[in-house]
Order: structure tokens, then C-alpha cells, then sequence
């Protein structure tokens, strides 16, 4: 076995800035601060009992769950919902792109959510809530009820009588969830959908989702037959990232909406509203008195003390001593706790400073030296590509997203490329929210984006005739229509118009493939994080415009090929094997984020995010990068698996070709 310092030198570091990044507590497999129970244990031990208090008398409470940034309140979610996720149905509800629709998003966050399966389960949320409810109970009727639709209709009709949205095809939709062939049709009808009319016959109903109005019914029903089911916990974080009014976060329609569920006497709902002290104490002063008497608790994050600081370290550091003999004198080797009575002479820290901190000392320690200046560049693309494959995991569908979250996305995309988008190109009342102009740096003529995702013929062909209406008054030179959902048959009147608007002569349509929605919903996710505070590189919180900047210095958007159709980003030149250029970028990006590692551990990380391909070509990489004098083997005439790999800073002299 190795000795510590031996293993510190090959490891990466335990304290990578590439780990800071939060966001959805579904998305994250791991809680930076959830092996330190004492961490927010107050914070934690406050929620739970609010909890308990719903589960007792089914009355709906709201929390105000507020901190500075870097206090780890992404983190808390993630412990909550670990936690209490088995006396609850957790529902995460990320930022929303439009006040008009803060109903429907906060409807589609929440059953996606549900159709989460939470751990040690075999179903998702979703099922495990409807067999929860009381219409479930009887096991003798279930054995009926689940083989005819219509008893089960009359079953849960005389068990809830009164109050229920759309009863008949509420209740309907919850019998297509117990028939697998209809399950994920039931679940984007209950999410919002504006579903064609043969996928709402194969429901059995008449009517999709499609206005505020009727979301806000079928939440009301979720939260009206949920009183004999375990609580529904709706944590909206970062909300500091709402819609501005006067360049202040505008808090009030997310007030209107939870003051709704308490007016409406739903039950056994806990209302968790996440974000940051400062943008709380600004946007409050806004709010109605009535609103802000609906929440019942505030929870502060406060600074963690130095034992639990101390605790976090030994908790990053532990993995590397485990594997080291002799094993070392003390559990914080290489750290030292006096660093951090000097760092924090006042006994409080910053969660995020804490572990700063540590990243620092530590790769003082690996090096024996103070390092030189990080690359800023190098970390943020190996953020952007752990977040990229992050999102192709969740992202299955372009259809995951409505039209307004696709718009947004986009929009942000192209303000990163300083091409700054006007929104609201079409007058009309649905779709102006999904359309937007904009100057192409090339051209002299105006170009609009509508992106329309809804598979219903009728609204196609609604929204045909506003393309049509808009571009008669000269809304914009061309009008590119985005969509990749079907356009109908030649016989229908959205196809004819379509095909009549869209031809190429001047407005065409492109049709977006899922790969494209990566790249955008990465960035959005980053953009969040950047507008909460929470994305850091090098011990650097960055803000919008930095990002923006990283953005296009890193070219990370360059092999987008949506945007690469609307010509915002070069197309770039086929090589024979574009796989070794982004192999060669991510290992020179890894070494210059650790300054040393060993070379077979720099392999082994590699193979985990290229697993196409093999040890060889990772090899041939690295020799490259030698000969280019941009990395160095030490020691050089050892076995591969003896060796470190370390970055050679480019100076005046010593420059790569």
C-alpha cells in the first residue's frame, strides 16, 4: 500500500471546484454536507417538525427557507427530501421563465417529480400517492375497480363528492396511471400537455390542460383527495430568480399562488420557498401583507462552526486515508485545524468558504508550494461537461420542456453569443410568450423565432393563423418556426397554412433534435446557478456576465446544432476523429485543475466520462501533450503506472506551438 502523501500526490482533489455545483435535488446522487449531521441540523430539525404538524391535522404550511450565498441551501433540500422523503412526497419546482405560467410550470415541475421512484421503491411517487389514497383503501373493491373504468370513476366520485376540477376526466386520468401502456400519456396530460385529439381519446377526455385556470384545478385536486396520503412537500428553490419588475425580483405571483393553496383549504401540503437573504429583505417590501402572513415559519441558515467545519474536511479527506498505510497521525492530514482558527477567527464559517479553504491547503500540500494561478477556463469546461452529461441523463424528450421554458432557453443561449433577443414577437395572448425577434450580426434584415412544441392539431393550427396574422402587419423580415413535434396531415388546415407561411421564401421551419436541448437546458441550469448565487470556479462566485464570457471563450455552444442552423455559431470542419480532440481537451483541462495526478488515476477518469474508447488513445493523447510541452511525466523513465502527470504553465518562454 501507499503512504498518504503518496496517494495525495496521484488523487484528485477531494475539494474540487467542479463538486461545488448545486441545483435540483433530484439531479444530485450526493449531498456535500450530508455525512455531517450536525450541519443545519437546527434548520432540519425545524422543517421536520412542521412536517409532522401537516401530517397531524392535514392543514397546508408554507416555510421560508432563506441564507447567504454559499450557505448550502441547495444542499438542505437534498438532505430534506433524503430524509423525510419516506413520511413524504417530495416535489422540486426549479425557476420559471414567465409569471403568466407560473401555475402550469409549478403543475409540470410537480408531476415530473412524482414520477420520480424514491429510493429502496419499486414505484414511482406518483403511483405510491395514488394507492395512498383513501379511495384505495378497500382491497376487495380494488380488485373491481381496477378492471373497469367506470367503476373506478364512481368509485372515487362518491369518495371525493365535492370540489374535484374536471372530476370525471380528473378521475379517469388516475385510472389510466394503473394501465402501463397508458401511464406516461396519463402523466403528460396530468403535467399539462396540450395533447392531439387521438391521444385525449385514448384517455378519455375532451380537454388538455391548457391555461393557468385549469393547472391551478388540478392542483387543487392533488392537494383536496390528499388528506388520507402522506404529505406533499412543493420546495420552490431559487426564487430569488423569478421574473424582475424594476430589476427586483418580482415574488408576488409565487405569493398569489401559495396564498391560493391556503384559501382553498387543500390539504396536507407543506410549501418550502428557497432563497437568498438578501434578494428576500429587497423583494419583500413589494409584498402584500395578507400574502406574507401565510407563511408560518422562517428558517435562517446560519454559519457553521468550526467543529463542523472540521468535520466536513475529515469527511473530504477521509476516501484518500483509507487507502493510505501507515495511516496518518491525525484524520484532517494534510489540513491543519489552525488553518482554519486563522481563516475564521470569530468561530463561524461559510459552508462553501470552508471548503475552499481546504482545496486550497490541500493542493499547497500536493505540490509543496502555492500553486500557480488557476485556470479559470479549464475548470468551467469540466463543469459544463459534467453538467452536460448530467443533462442528457435526465433530458429523454424535447417535450420535457413547454414552449415558454424552450424560448427561454434559447434566448439565454443567444444572449450569452451577445446577440440580445426582443421577446414577445407575436400579438397574441398564448403565443407572444413563445416567440421573440432578434438582429442577426451578419444580416441587415429582422429575424423571429416562434417555437411551438404542442402536439394538438387545433392549437397548430390557432397558431398558424397567428404566424399568419403577425406576418401581414411585418412582425419581422423572416420568421423561422421551431418544432420538432408532427405538423399534421395534408388535409389539415394548420398543415395547408404551414406549408403555405413556412416554404423557405423567406420563413422556413428547422426541426430541433433532443442533442440541441442538451446544450441549451445545460446552460439554463448554469444561468440559475450563476442568478443564485451558487456557481463557483477557483474560489470565484460568478455572476451573469462572467458566464456569459466563459461561455464564449470556452466555445462550449459551438456543436449545437440548432444554433448551428441559425447560423449563430460556425459550423465547424469535420475531423476524422473529433472524439481525440475532446479527449485531449479534457485531460489538459483535468491536469491544469489538479496541477499533479497520477497518470493512471488521470486514465481511469477518462475512461469514466469517454467509455467508448480506449486506454490506447487516452496514451496517445497524453504523449501529444508532452511533445507540445503543455504537461510533464515524472518521473520520466518510470512504468506508466508509477507516474505523475503535471501542467507546465505556458510562459514567454516556454509557450506551446
Amino acid at each position: 500500500m501507499a503512504t498518504i502523501d503518496e496517494i495525495i500526490k496521484r488523487e484528485v482533489n477531494p475539494f474540487d471546484p467542479v463538486t461545488f455545483k448545486t441545483g435540483n435535488f433530484w439531479r444530485e446522487d450526493k449531498q456535500v454536507a450530508a455525512t455531517v449531521d450536525s450541519i443545519h441540523q437546527e434548520a432540519i430539525n425545524q422543517v421536520t417538525e412542521v412536517l409532522r404538524l401537516v401530517a397531524r391535522d392535514q392543514r397546508t404550511r408554507t416555510i421560508l427557507l432563506d441564507g447567504d450565498s454559499g450557505s448550502g441551501k441547495s444542499y438542505l433540500l437534498g438532505r430534506l427530501k433524503h430524509k423525510l422523503n419516506p413520511y413524504a412526497f417530495f416535489i422540486y419546482i426549479d425557476p420559471w421563465a414567465d409569471n403568466q405560467h407560473i401555475w402550469r410550470h409549478t403543475l409540470r415541475q410537480m408531476v415530473d417529480s412524482l414520477m420520480y421512484k424514491p429510493e429502496g421503491q419499486k414505484s414511482s411517487q406518483l403511483i405510491l400517492w395514488l394507492k395512498g389514497l383513501s379511495a384505495f383503501k378497500d382491497r376487495s373493491m380494488i380488485k373491481k375497480i381496477l378492471g373497469e373504468r367506470g367503476l373506478f370513476i364512481r368509485n372515487f366520485r362518491s369518495t371525493y363528492p365535492a370540489g374535484i376540477y374536471q372530476a370525471k376526466e380528473f378521475f379517469g386520468v388516475l385510472y389510466s396511471l394503473t394501465n402501463q401502456d397508458l401511464y406516461f400519456l396519463a402523466c403528460d396530460w396530468l403535467r399539462g400537455e396540450n395533447l392531439d385529439r387521438d391521444d385525449l381519446k385514448a384517455l378519455g377526455v375532451n380537454q388538455p390542460i391548457d391555461n393557468e385556470e385549469a393547472a391551478r384545478g388540478i392542483i387543487g385536486n392533488f392537494g383536496r383527495i390528499s388528506a388520507s396520503t402522506k404529505p406533499i412537500v412543493l420546495c420552490f428553490d431559487q426564487a430569488e430568480l423569478a421574473p424582475k419588475y424594476d430589476g427586483i425580483p418580482n415574488l408576488q405571483p409565487l405569493f398569489n399562488l401559495n396564498t391560493a393553496l391556503h384559501n382553498q383549504y387543500l390539504k396536507n401540503i407543506l410549501v418550502i420557498i428557497s432563497i437568498g437573504t438578501n434578494p428576500w429583505n429587497v423583494s419583500k417590501e413589494r409584498l402584500e401583507q395578507s400574502d406574507l402572513a401565510r407563511i408560518e415559519k422562517r428558517v435562517r441558515l446560519k454559519s457553521i462552526n468550526l467543529e463542523q467545519a472540521e468535520a466536513l474536511w475529515i469527511t473530504r479527506i477521509y476516501p484518500l486515508h483509507d487507502q493510505a498505510n501507515p495511516k496518518p497521525d491525525s484524520p484532517l492530514y494534510p489540513l491543519q485545524k489552525q488553518a482554519l482558527e486563522q481563516e475564521f477567527p470569530g468561530g463561524k464559517a461559510n459552508l462553501r468558504s470552508v471548503l475552499g479553504l481546504g482545496g486550497e491547503l490541500f493542493i499547497e500540500h500536493k505540490l509543496g508550494r502555492k500553486p500557480p494561478r488557476e485556470d479559470s477556463l479549464a475548470t468551467f469546461k469540466l463543469i459544463w461537461l459534467k453538467e452536460f452529461k448530467k443533462t442528457q441523463q435526465k433530458v429523454d424528450r424535447i417535450r420535457q420542456f413547454s414552449s415558454v421554458d424552450l424560448t427561454q432557453m434559447l434566448q439565454q443561449a443567444m444572449n450569452a453569443l451577445q446577440i440580445n433577443p426582443e421577446p414577445n414577437l407575436l400579438n397574441h395572448a398564448k403565443y407572444s410568450s413563445y416567440s421573440f425577434t432578434y438582429q442577426h450580426p451578419d444580416k441587415t434584415e429582422r429575424l423571429g423565432i416562434f417555437w411551438n412544441e404542442e402536439p394538438n392539431m387545433i392549437s397548430f393550427n390557432a397558431a398558424m393563423n397567428a404566424c399568419e396574422k403577425d406576418l401581414k402587419k411585418n412582425c419581422c423580415d423572416t420568421l423561422i418556426l421551431i418544432r420538432s413535434e408532427k405538423l399534421g396531415k395534408a388535409t389539415n388546415r394548420g398543415y395547408k397554412l404551414f406549408k403555405k407561411l413556412f416554404n423557405g421564401s423567406p420563413h422556413r421551419h428547422l426541426t430541433p433534435h433532443l442533442d440541441s436541448i442538451h446544450y441549451l437546458r445545460t446552460y439554463q441550469l448554469l444561468v440559475n446557478s450563476a442568478g443564485a448565487g451558487e456557481l463557483v470556479i477557483n474560489q470565484q462566485t460568478l455572476d451573469l456576465p462572467r458566464l456569459e464570457q466563459l461561455i464564449r471563450e470556452s466555445h462550449v455552444l459551438q456543436n449545437c446544432p440548432l444554433l448551428q442552423d441559425l447560423g449563430l455559431v460556425s459550423k465547424p470542419i469535420i475531423k476524422p476523429d473529433p472524439d481525440l480532440g475532446k479527449i485531449k481537451d479534457f485531460l489538459l483541462n483535468l491536469v491544469k485543475t489538479q496541477f499533479m495526478i497520477g497518470r493512471q488515476k488521470l486514465v481511469d477518469l477518462t475512461l469514466q466520462d469517454f467509455s467508448h474508447i480506449d486506454e490506447s488513445q487516452i496514451n496517445q493523447q497524453i504523449q501529444t501533450l508532452c511533445q507540445e510541452n503543455q504537461i510533464t511525466l515524472i518521473p520520466a523513465d518510470a512504468k506508466p503506472q508509477d507516474q505523475s502527470v503535471c501542467w507546465k504553465p505556458q510562459t514567454k518562454n516556454n509557450t506551446s506551438p
